[in-house]
C-alpha cells in the first residue's frame, strides 16, 4: 500500500497541489491510503512502517512525528511551496516581518532534515529548487528533481478537447480573484487597468467552468506577489490557447517545456505521473512487474468474469488498455449484473478494438462464462488464457510484459500468483510457490491451494481438461470454487512446467461486498472438497 499525507486532499479542497497530489494518485494501480497530516499520529507511523509514504503538503505535522518519520518511514517528499518559512513563502515573511531566517531555525532545520532523508525529493520548478538548496546547501548532495504540475490523463485530454472544440475566442482577459497574499489579484488588477486591457475577474468557478472560461478567452494576467513555484491556473490557460501577462514570481514560466509551443508543454505534462512512479518504484515494498526487451510473440486471451462491478469494472479496463504490451485481446462478460456494470463496461469500451464485450441473457457464473468465452474464441493452442475478474486490476502498465517474459524464457504451460490486497495493501500470502516434492508426485489437491491470482494457461491444457471436470453431480458447473476446478488439473497436466510468478501482477478486490467468500462460503467450501475429490490428471509432455 502506498500511504499518502496531506494537509488537505482535491475532495476537500480544489486547489493546484491537491490537483498534482490526486493526479498523482491516479497514476498507480496500487492501493492507497490516504492520510490527513494532522491526523498523523506516532501510532500511525508504527503501525504503517512496512508501507511506502508519499507526502505533499505537510504542516499539519507536529515537531515530535516529523522527527520519528525521518527515522522510521521510507518516503518520497513532493514540496509545493517553502515549508521551511513559518509562513510558507519568504517573501510573505518579509513583508509581514522582516528578513526570512527560518532555515536556521529548529522548524527549518527539522524540515530540511525531512528532505534529506526522503528516498525521492520533488520541486515544483527550478527557481524553487535553487532557493531551497541555497538555504541548505547540503541538499546539492541529494539527488532532487523538479516534477512541476501534474495533470492526470483524463484532465489533459479533455482539455485538449476544449481546446479543439473552440473556434472562436472573446477579447476578454482573465483575472482569477484569491484572498491569498500570495495570489496577487490586486497587482493583476493594476497590471490590467494600466495597460488597457479588457479584463474580467473572476471567481468561484467550478473547475470544469474555469476551464471552458479559459478556453474562450483571449488572455490571463497573473502577478503573484512572491514566488509562486508553478501555478497550474497558468498552464491551465496556456493549453487552452490563452495569452499570458506573467511576472517573474511564476517560478515556471522560463522552463523549456513551458516557454516553447503548446505541443511541447502537453507532451513534458504527459510524462510526469509515470516519470514520478517509475523513480519510486524500486522503494516500493512490493516485487512489482519489470520491462523487458523481448519480442511480442505470446498472445494473451485476457477474460474478465463480471457481476455487479460498477463501482471497479472502469478502472480494471484501464489497467489492461494501459499495458505497455499490446499483443492482446480481452472479453469482459457482463453475467446479468442488476447494477449500471453493462452500462460502464460499453462505454469504456467503445472503440477500443481490443475489447468485446458478451452480456449474458441467463445467469451462468464464472466458471460457466470462461468456457464459454474460451469456445467461442476459439483461440491458438498456444495462445495464453488470463483470468482477471472484474473487480480485480492490473498492478501496472508492465504485467503482460512481465509474463511474455516467463513464457517465453522459462518454457512453462501456465503461471500463477502473485497479488496485493486492496484496500489493505497486503501481500495476499495465499499465492505462493508449490513444494518441489509435491511438483514431483503431482499431489496439489493434498496441499494447500496455491495457484492464486493471477491466473494464466495455454490454451492446449485447456483443450485437453475433461469438461465434466468442471462439474458437480448434477451437470452444473460450479458455482464459485472455480480457480480450484481449473487450476488444478492444470497443474497436474503442466508439472514440471509450472511458473509461479513472485512479482505482484493483481490487485485482488476483497473490498467487494459481492465476493463469494463473503456471500456464499459454505458452498465454496463444499464445492472445494468435491473438486479436490476428483480424479488427477496425467502430465502432459510437449
Amino acid at each position: 500500500m502506498i500511504i499518502f499525507v496531506s494537509d488537505i486532499f482535491a475532495h476537500q479542497y480544489v486547489g493546484g497541489a491537491e490537483l498534482t497530489t490526486e493526479a498523482i494518485i491516479k497514476g498507480t494501480d496500487l492501493p492507497v491510503l490516504k492520510l490527513n497530516s494532522s491526523e498523523i499520529t506516532h501510532e500511525h507511523v508504527n503501525k504503517l512502517s512496512d508501507f511506502y509514504w508519499i507526502f505533499g503538503n505537510f504542516a499539519g505535522i507536529s515537531h515530535d512525528v516529523l522527527m520519528e518519520i525521518t527515522t522510521r518511514l521510507n518516503y518520497s517528499v513532493i514540496e509545493y511551496d517553502y515549508k521551511f518559512c513559518k509562513f510558507r513563502l519568504p517573501e510573505k515573511h518579509e513583508a509581514l516581518e522582516g528578513e526570512c531566517d527560518c532555515h536556521l531555525s529548529t522548524h527549518g532545520r527539522l524540515v530540511a532534515l525531512f528532505y534529506n532523508n526522503a528516498k525521492t525529493l520533488w520541486f515544483m520548478s527550478a527557481a524553487q529548487q535553487e532557493i531551497i538548496l541555497n538555504r541548505f546547501p547540503f541538499l546539492r548532495k541529494k539527488n532532487s528533481e523538479v516534477l512541476s504540475s501534474v495533470f492526470c490523463k483524463d484532465t489533459l485530454n479533455r482539455i485538449e478537447n476544449l481546446r479543439n472544440s473552440v473556434t472562436e475566442k472573446d477579447k476578454k482577459w482573465l483575472i482569477q480573484k484569491s484572498d491569498s497574499w500570495v495570489k496577487g489579484t490586486e497587482d493583476s488588477v493594476k497590471f490590467a487597468t494600466e495597460n488597457n486591457l479588457d479584463f474580467e475577474v473572476f471567481q468561484g468557478l467550478s473547475y470544469d467552468l474555469m476551464l471552458d472560461k479559459f478556453a474562450k478567452s483571449k488572455g490571463f494576467v497573473f502577478m503573484p506577489r512572491g514566488a509562486d513555484t508553478c501555478p497550474r491556473t497558468v498552464i491551465e490557460a496556456k493549453l487552452l490557447g490563452c495569452e499570458l501577462e506573467l511576472n517573474e514570481n511564476v517560478q515556471h514560466k522560463d522552463e523549456d517545456w513551458f516557454s516553447g509551443g503548446h505541443q511541447k508543454c502537453l507532451d513534458y505534462l504527459s510524462t510526469r505521473t509515470d516519470y514520478f512512479w517509475k523513480s519510486n518504484e524500486s522503494y516500493i515494498p512490493y516485487d512489482l512487474p519489470k520491462a523487458n526487451d523481448l519480442s511480442p510473440d505470446t498472445h494473451f486471451k485476457i477474460i474478465v468474469p463480471s457481476y455487479n462491478c460498477e463501482q471497479w469494472i472502469s478502472k480494471t479496463i484501464t489497467s489492461i488498455q494501459e499495458q505497455d504490451y499490446k499483443n492482446f485481446e480481452c472479453v469482459i462478460v457482463d453475467d446479468i449484473s442488476t447494477d449500471k456494470t453493462l452500462e460502464v463496461v460499453k462505454n469504456k469500451i467503445s472503440g477500443l478494438s481490443q475489447f468485446s464485450v458478451i452480456a449474458n441473457t441467463e445467469k451462468k457464473f464464472a466458471l460457466r462464462n470462461i468456457h464459454d468465452t474460451i469456445q467461442s474464441l476459439s483461440p491458438d493452442p498456444q495462445d495464453v488464457i488470463v483470468l482477471l475478474d472484474g473487480d480485480d486490476w492490473f498492478s501496472t502498465p508492465r504485467c503482460l510484459d512481465q509474463l511474455n517474459y516467463y513464457y517465453q524464457t522459462t518454457g512453462c504451460y501456465m503461471t500463477f500468483g502473485s497479488f496485493v490486497r486492496h484496500p489493505d495493501g497486503n501481500i495476499g500470502l495465499e499465492s505462493s510457490e508449490y513444494p518441489n516434492h509435491i511438483i514431483a508426485d503431482r499431489s496439489f489437491r493434498s496441499d494447500d491451494w496455491r495457484a492464486s491470482h493471477l491466473k494464466t494457461y495455454k490454451t492446449f491444457l485447456w483443450d485437453n481438461l475433461n469438461t465434466d471436470d468442471l462439474k458437480d453431480e448434477e451437470g452444473n458447473f460450479f458455482e464459485n470454487c472455480y480457480d480450484q476446478a481449473i487450476m488444478l488439473p492444470l497443474l497436474e497436466m503442466s508439472a514440471p512446467n509450472i511458473k509461479f510468478v513472485p512479482e505482484v501482477l493483481c490487485v485482488y478486490n476483497v473490498g467487494n461486498p459481492n465476493a463469494v467468500n463473503k456471500t456464499r462460503v459454505n458452498k465454496q467450501y463444499n464445492n472445494m472438497l468435491k473438486i479436490r475429490d476428483k480424479e488427477p490428471y496425467d502430465r502432459i509432455d510437449k
